[in-house]
C-alpha cells in the first residue's frame, strides 16, 4: 500500500492493538467512529489520533485533542 501525503501530512490512529494511518483529520475520526462501533470495550486512555508532519528534516508528531475529535464525531464526520 502507498500514501501519498497531502502537504507533506498524515494522520495516525493508534486505537490500542489497532493502528491506521489517514490522509486527513476527517478521515482519522471517521475510523475511529467506526473502531468504536465494532469494540465497546475500547479504553479512550489507549486511544489517540496523532498529526504526523513530514515536512522537512524533523518530523513533527502532535496529538489531536479529544475537544476537537468530540466535535467532528457530534458534526458527524464522514
Amino acid at each position: 500500500m502507498e500514501l501519498k501525503l497531502k502537504d507533506g501530512k498524515f494522520f495516525l490512529l493508534d486505537a490500542g492493538k489497532e493502528k491506521s494511518v489517514f490522509e486527513s483529520e476527517t478521515e482519522a475520526v471517521s475510523g475511529l467512529k467506526r473502531i468504536m462501533s465494532d469494540n465497546e470495550k475500547l479504553d479512550p486512555s489507549q486511544t489517540v489520533i496523532l498529526e504526523v508532519d513530514a515536512n522537512g528534516e524533523k518530523w513533527n508528531i502532535r496529538q489531536i485533542p479529544w475537544s476537537k475529535i468530540a466535535m467532528e464525531l457530534i458534526k458527524g464526520g464522514k
